[in-house]
């Protein structure tokens, strides 16, 4: 199955690859090439498998199958006698399909995916933590570009996770 090896890949239980982004091209059929890259970073176990689903923002979430199965026990744990978290959870797995990597490590994106994400041609791969983000690369830079974002209370407890005390390593003199 292509580069994709299950010997080749670091033997990890979790997918933490922050700040990789590259491009890559979607068919006529809506399938893309994983970078190399990323590829290396899928946990061991994960046998080309993944699930994309849509996200809040207009792209797409691809998670590979091990990590995704973790994710799932804990939201098989939540109350969804309560009509607000059964809505959310009725959110976080809707449209949710299982992909397979192909033998030259493409995905298929299917349509009505592809259509919420407004994909075409060109696509920009972002990992962030655990998942893989799919975009259409002028809406994320309009998601970038949002004024509010380093204004709100989620950026700055980040960078206050960050630069904890005001520092960014433990050995910081300043």
């Amino acid at each position: 199955m292509g580069i994709y090896v299950e010997n080749d890949i670091k033997k990890k239980e979790n997918m933490i690859l922050q700040g990789v982004s590259s491009e890559s091209t979607m068919d006529s059929r809506g399938r893309f090439q994983l970078p190399a890259a990323i590829l290396q970073e899928i946990p061991a176990g994960s046998d080309g498998r993944f699930i994309i689903k849509r996200s809040p923002e207009k792209c797409l979430t691809l998670y590979p199958i091990n990590t995704w199965n973790r994710m799932k026990e804990k939201i098989n744990k939540v109350n969804t006698f309560n009509t607000e978290m059964r809505r959310a959870v009725r959110y976080f797995l809707a449209a949710a399909t299982e992909v397979k990597l192909d033998a030259k490590n493409r995905l298929l994106i299917p349509s009505s995916l592809q259509d919420y994400a407004h994909l075409d041609k060109n696509l920009l791969i972002v990992t962030l933590n655990a998942s893989i983000e799919i975009w259409n690369p002028k809406l994320y830079d309009g998601e970038l570009e949002d004024p509010e974002i380093p204004k709100s209370a989620a950026y700055n407890e980040l960078t206050d996770k960050v630069f904890e005390d005001g520092k960014f390593f433990d050995d910081d003199v300043s």
